[in-house]
């Protein structure tokens, strides 16, 4: 399994809003994704799907992100309760489609 890296630095992140701007800035979201947890859901989903133009940076199949997570500790409980439940909501739609995670997350201070 081949992983690219990807960095999610949460020093500035105080709220779901500034959450949404990164992650749509560090995965190239289209400018139509609602600001809501299932819209984060649906676009980070799409990661292996680049002809559904919901993710500008993609992998294949059998590729997965590493999503370095710089400061959780430090982060909003509604931060950090957001990026794991986002997490596991992507990776459970490729298990239930017999494909490996998308993501694997690296915490880092």
């Amino acid at each position: 399994m081949e992983l690219k890296v990807i960095t999610l630095d949460l020093s500035n992140i105080k709220d779901f809003d500034s959450l949404h701007n990164e992650l749509s800035l560090l995965f190239g979201f289209p400018d139509f994704c609602g600001k809501n947890v299932n819209a984060l859901i649906d676009c980070m989903s799409g990661v292996r799907f680049p002809e559904e133009g919901m993710a500008k940076v993609n992998i294949c199949r059998d590729e997965c992100f590493m999503l370095q997570i710089k400061g959780l500790c430090d982060a909003p409980n509604e931060i950090k309760n957001t990026i794991i439940f986002v997490i596991e909501c992507v990776n459970e739609r490729y298990l239930i489609d017999k494909m490996n995670p998308a993501f694997l997350l690296h915490l880092i201070r």
